[in-house]
């Protein structure tokens, strides 16, 4: 059996229609960019194998775009929204394909865990969203 093959376009729209939301701490410098705090991930095999780390954490600095996205992925505005809301503060430094490059980001930071997302808001009392 031959597997399905996906449309890249179809991948951008689902990814679209999702809620990201931050999963590490940030800094923002004067300029408005952001910085992530990552923590070194620490278990047993680890603490006796390697020596302890000379920084508490990995530090990951945004660029403009790059930070605007961050502070945008609090859950409550889809990947589309974000999009719309990115074009209409960067009208020049936001290109055409500014869709496909939010998703792509998107992606690297869910794979980086940096960033879940779900697939759309609840209105609960907890805030808790369905996962994706």
């Amino acid at each position: 059996m031959k597997k399905k093959q996906v449309n890249r376009s179809e991948i951008i729209d689902e990814w679209l229609d999702l809620y990201p939301i931050r999963q590490h701490p940030f800094e923002t410098d004067s300029d408005g960019k952001v910085t992530i705090i990552v923590p070194h991930n620490e278990n047993w095999f680890t603490r006796k194998l390697l020596p302890k780390p000379k920084k508490p954490a990995q530090k990951i600095h945004l660029d403009e775009l790059g930070s605007f996205v961050w502070q945008c992925c609090d859950g409550n505005l889809s990947i589309r929204e974000i999009c719309a809301e990115l074009q209409s503060k960067f009208q020049e430094k936001a290109a055409v394909a500014a869709q496909e490059r939010i998703v792509l980001f998107c992606q690297q930071m869910y794979k980086q865990n940096f960033i879940k997302v779900y697939s759309r808001k609840t209105s609960d009392e907890s805030g808790e969203h369905q996962k994706s």
